[in-house]
């Protein structure tokens, strides 16, 4: 069994994004997994680039050293790719990158 994860967020729902945001921020802070991805997709930006407490866990994030990668195609259709480039994230086309890292095994757990 594959020991790295990617974990893909797509939920609007600020409850469901906090719950996926807390479970990859531990497997990155406890070291649960031997590497940990993170996407954004969809309507995930836009309840994370406006919500100020999923913030502060993205920050938390990336200071543990995992760069969560949004999707460029959303973040500019929803007007928020700047938002996300402040908060922190990289804002990048993900299909090949999320297929690439599954195809290296990643395993991926979608929120």
């Amino acid at each position: 069994m594959s020991d790295r994860l990617a974990v893909i967020l797509v939920s609007a729902d600020p409850k469901v994004l906090e719950m996926g945001l807390m479970y990859a921020r531990n497997a990155v802070k406890q070291g649960w997994m031997s590497d940990t991805l993170l996407y954004f997709f969809g309507p995930s930006e836009v309840t994370i680039s406006t919500d100020p407490d999923l913030q502060a866990v993205v920050r938390e994030i990336i200071a543990e050293g995992t760069i969560p990668v949004a999707c460029k195609w959303c973040s500019d259709k929803y007007g928020v790719s700047d938002l996300l480039i402040k908060l922190g994230c990289k804002v990048d086309y993900v299909g090949a990158p999320i297929s690439k890292a599954i195809q290296d095994g990643y395993v991926p757990m979608t929120w």
